[in-house]
């Protein structure tokens, strides 16, 4: 039998087969390091003397010590939202900016709200997101509530010290949203148990 012979060397033959490979390995390596720099904040908490902190580390204990707090946080809102849908209660983006302002004003010049979110580590997207769920409550229990001529006179007269308006009207006005306010948060618990207690709710959180 003829044996033919390769035309290039032992050493040849190896770098020619391998080597391209090697390349492609050595840059796959290079773009997956890269890469892992690049979007190191996607995988990682914190990096300790060297030593990485993962994200999943950090979720997993956020998930045993407060997961069935904000579970059941997020299970209200959720209530909140869907009796709001089933009332024909919305919010608009008017309403929205008007309770942004009001907030702005309790705050005073001296305060900005976008730097106390950020100090608080809020995102204005979530607090705007709890404000309409806090407007959404409001005017639910509001249609419940009816604040009487006689509650708002009391009212002004033993707080009228430690109220901003002026005018009767103004004083009238403020009383009411007031004494609204105070009969909301009154109610706010009864109700939230009500609705929880006709809901139907799976629960795989422990």
């Amino acid at each position: 039998m003829k044996v033919t012979k390769s035309r290039w060397p032992p050493e040849e033959k190896f770098m020619r087969i391998f080597f391209p490979k090697l390349i492609f390995l050595l840059l796959a390596l290079v773009s997956l390091g890269f890469l892992g720099y690049r979007f190191r904040g996607k995988f990682l908490a914190g990096i300790i003397n060297g030593q990485p902190i993962f994200k999943f580390q950090l979720t997993k204990r956020l998930y045993s010590q407060y997961g069935r707090q904000v579970l059941e946080d997020l299970i209200v809102e959720k209530l909140i939202l869907q009796e709001a849908k089933k009332k024909g209660i919305s919010i608009s983006k008017e309403e929205l900016s008007q309770s942004i302002e009001k907030i702005k004003d309790q705050l005073g010049p001296q305060a900005d709200l976008d730097s106390v979110l950020a100090l608080q580590g809020i995102k204005k997207s979530d607090f705007e997101s709890q404000l309409k769920v806090q407007i959404l409550v409001k005017k639910l229990l509001e249609k419940e509530i009816s604040i009487s001529d006689e509650e708002v006179a009391k009212f002004i007269k033993e707080n009228r010290k430690l109220m901003e308006a002026t005018t009767e009207a103004e004083l009238a006005q403020e009383a009411k949203e007031r004494l609204t306010n105070q009969s909301v948060i009154e109610r706010l618990n009864p109700w939230i148990d009500e609705l929880i207690k006709k809901a139907k709710i799976l629960s795989f959180v422990r």
